[in-house]
């Protein structure tokens, strides 16, 4: 794609955020009835109800490009372009009403993030991101380096131990022993700490591509390194095994050494 085209993918894609917001702050901080999903994780009807808008903006707009949701069916039409959608990342904390929830939309092309959004609506952050722009509600942003250069003083979060499997337990623990400080939950708002140098890394381990692939363009203009635990740039064929591994840091010293643990 060129600057004109992604330029009007951009506006496209604030337009699918903003009838997802619309639906999703609706119901955030009130008492919802969760519906249990097989795998045990939770979901609200606002969340599927702002998925199928966004789906039927999109077919509405590019009924030829596959689309891959969370909680509806997925659209496979053998696309080069692809659409990446959860309207509500982090429903655990949309539900007793923390703030750092969000909406992410990404498009790839030919397996490859080119284009990422992730909305806060809560918190009132829009980003967005491709090649080398980033913004923040709109406003061209850069972000603020970490002052850490060694892994011995990173902090570093994950999402929650429950999506590790029991030997990337150990290989996190590992990580643990080797940082200064460490938090758990954040969901998709950790990787908007570490563009704001307030994170030094992100460890996560049981992601699907609607958890992570909105956000690697925005993260890349950054110049944040992301990669899977063997140093694999990702992209759609990263869940081949069905699930994503996840290696972020804004330091490539600090990348390389937990890089070292968890390969």
């Amino acid at each position: 794609m060129n600057e004109t085209e992604l330029t009007e993918i951009s506006e496209f894609i604030y337009l699918l955020a903003d009838s997802a917001k619309k639906i999703t702050m609706t119901g955030f901080n009130l008492s919802h009835q969760v519906i249990g999903k097989e795998d045990g994780s939770p979901v609200t009807q606002y969340d599927i109800n702002a998925e199928k808008v966004i789906i039927n903006l999109i077919k509405e707009k590019f009924p030829n490009h596959n689309i891959i949701a969370e909680e509806n069916e997925s659209q496979n039409n053998a696309s080069d372009y692809t659409w990446i959608i959860d309207p509500i990342d982090g429903t655990r904390s949309y539900i007793i009403g923390r703030p750092l929830w969000g909406t992410l939309i990404g498009l790839a092309f030919k397996g490859m993030p080119i284009i990422g959004l992730a909305d806060f609506p809560a918190l009132d952050e829009r980003w967005l991101g491709y090649g080398k722009r980033c913004y923040l509600n709109k406003n061209d942003f850069e972000s603020r380096v970490s002052i850490h250069n060694n892994l011995s003083q990173a902090t570093v979060a994950s999402t929650s131990p429950s999506l590790f499997s029991d030997l990337g337990k150990k290989k996190y623990k590992e990580i643990l022993l080797n940082t200064k400080s460490h938090i758990w939950s954040g969901d998709c708002h950790n990787y908007i700490l570490l563009i704001n140098g307030n994170l030094d890394l992100v460890v996560e381990e049981g992601l699907a591509l609607y958890d992570i692939i909105p956000l690697v363009p925005i993260l890349q203009t950054q110049g944040i390194k992301i990669t899977d635990w063997q140093g694999s740039e990702l992209s759609l064929a990263s869940n081949k095994e069905g699930s994503i591994s996840v290696l972020a840091s804004n330091n490539k010293n600090i990348y390389k050494s937990a890089l070292s643990i968890l390969k």
